[in-house]
This record gives C-alpha cells, sequence and structure tokens, in this order.
C-alpha cells in the first residue's frame, strides 16, 4: 500500500511519522512521509530543537510528490499533527488533489489537538476547521477522548465520567459530518465502568460499534506516540479490507506489543525496532466485543 503520511518528526524517539515509519514498512508499506514539524524530540522533554514548518514549505513537499505522480499512486492518506489552521488548508487542498487523482483512496484524519492530561496544544480554532473542513473529506476519523469532546463541543472530562454508550453515542454524531461508510476509532477511551487496570479504544460506523480493554503497561516514564501509531494502523487495516472489529483487534494487537516491548526495555520511548516481530506477529490478540 502506497501512504501519505502528514504529520510531525522527531530526530530522536517516535512520535508522529517517526512513530509510524518503521512499523508500516515493516508490514510492507511505501510510506512518503511529510512532516509538519521537524524537532530534536517530543516536547515530554525540558528543551526542544527545531521549528514548526511553514505552510509554504509543506506546500513545497507535497507539489513535490505529486511531481512525482505519488498522488496517483496514493491509497491512504494520513494527517496527524498540523498545529494550526494554514497548514490544515494546505493539507485539505492535498486531500482532495490525491482524491481527484485517485477516487478510491482513503483519508483518515488523525485530529491531534491535546488530551486530558496536556489539554489544548494546538491552535484552538483548528477545533472549527477539523469540522467544517477535514472531516467532511475523511473517511476514517481517530480522535482520542478529549478531542473527541472537543469536537463535539463537549465539556472536557464529561464522557470518562460517563458511561460507555456515551461514547459511542459521541462518536457516531460525528460520522453525520464525515463522508459515507465512514468509521471513527476513539482512544483513550475511559468511562466510569472501565478498571483503572486497564485501557480501552472503541470503533464506531453507522451500524455497529466495537469495543476492546487491554491490560495498562505501566512506565516511570511514559513514551509518546502510542496514539500517532494505532491511528495510521487503524487506517491501514481499513484501506486493506474495511472490517472495523477486525481493524481494531490488530491495531490493538500491534500497539500492546510495541508497547509491552518498551517496558521490557525500559524504553522512555516507543522500541518500535525491538518490537519488530511483535509489530509483524503480536503475541497476543484482544477480542473486540460488540456493544451496538
Amino acid at each position: 500500500m502506497n501512504i501519505i503520511s502528514i504529520q510531525s518528526q522527531v530526530v530522536y524517539g517516535h512520535v508522529g511519522n517517526s512513530a509510524v515509519m518503521f512499523p508500516l514498512q515493516r508490514r510492507g508499506h511505501e510510506v512518503w512521509s511529510v512532516p509538519t514539524t521537524i524537532l530534536s524530540n517530543h516536547s515530554g522533554y525540558p528543551d526542544v530543537g527545531g521549528q514548526t514548518l511553514s505552510w509554504e514549505w509543506i506546500t513545497d513537499l507535497l507539489a513535490g510528490l505529486e511531481r512525482r505522480g505519488a498522488f496517483a499512486q496514493c491509497e491512504l492518506v494520513v494527517s496527524g499533527y498540523l498545529g494550526n489552521t494554514d497548514t490544515a488548508a494546505v493539507v485539505a487542498n492535498a486531500v482532495a488533489r490525491v482524491r481527484e487523482a485517485n477516487p478510491d483512496m482513503v483519508y483518515c484524519c488523525d485530529p491531534v489537538m491535546g488530551d486530558l492530561d496536556t489539554g489544548l496544544y494546538v491552535d484552538r480554532a483548528l477545533s472549527a476547521y477539523f469540522s467544517a473542513c477535514a472531516l467532511p473529506a475523511a473517511d476514517i476519523a481517530t480522535p482520542n477522548l478529549f478531542e473527541l469532546e472537543l469536537l463535539s463541543g463537549i465539556e472536557a472530562g464529561t464522557l470518562a465520567n460517563g458511561e460507555l454508550n456515551q461514547i459511542v453515542s459521541t462518536a457516531r454524531g460525528l460520522l453525520e459530518g464525515m463522508r459515507p461508510d465512514a468509521c471513527c476509532l476513539v482512544t483513550s477511551a475511559c468511562h466510569r465502568s472501565l478498571d483503572p487496570a486497564r485501557v480501552a479504544a472503541v470503533a464506531v460506523d453507522r451500524a455497529a460499534a466495537w469495543y476492546v480493554e487491554v491490560p495498562k503497561l505501566f512506565f516511570p516514564v511514559a513514551p509518546h506516540g502510542a496514539g500517532d501509531l494505532i491511528s495510521s494502523l487503524f487506517a491501514v487495516a481499513m484501506t486493506d479490507h474495511g472490517v472495523v472489529s477486525r481493524a481494531l483487534e490488530e491495531c490493538v494487537a500491534i500497539v500492546h506489543a510495541v508497547l509491552s516491548t518498551s517496558a521490557q526495555t525500559a524504553s522512555t520511548e516507543l522500541d518500535v525496532v525491538m518490537a519488530s516481530d511483535g509489530i509483524m506477529a503480536p503475541e497476543r490478540v484482544f477480542a473486540a466485543r460488540k456493544i451496538v
């Protein structure tokens, strides 16, 4: 599969493009990575080198890809961290041009804006832009719980203190503004009934919803980038076979394998290289439960 991945990139560690490239390549996919930032490391460290790329630079990179014929060959576009509406507009334009070159391509929008423990870390105007421009062009959305609340106009923390069916109904509401046959993966899907020793994800389409729980892994310093990885893996699986429950099981199993290896090696980053075998054949698979 040929994939255009538009998101942040780091030199040290594994977040954004730097989290998804090796796992996707290991599984046999061609990844054309377009960075929205080039940083020395993620922002969880005391300092960060590098910079956010201008919308002009990102436009130029995408135009170069188009001149090489990559848009016509592209089967999946994944967008992650964009940071501001100028970059988001560039990506929306590129998605439209890729779809014009290949009407069968799939677009996955990971609306990266923040999390419950960090709050919002992008331009606040991005939320409205995602709702008005990005999601209507998307076949797949992969928000975390905080981002789902933000996109749905719900106060932060409401869904985490509610029931699972509230997450499902809110995610299904997001589908109303997306393309036909769209689906939504909700990561970090904590809710009132969830055991604190477990983490969960929910995948929803217009017909059904599926739910997976896995044991929580504990780290002295939790690695970043798992959300970027699960988003791309889910998008690849949906593009490949289009079965929501199976895609949920596949992406959760691979990310759990990567996190398990990272815990075993005491890494503060996703240890994607050491987890190479688990990326291809995870030891544990967690069955998705149909909830609607």
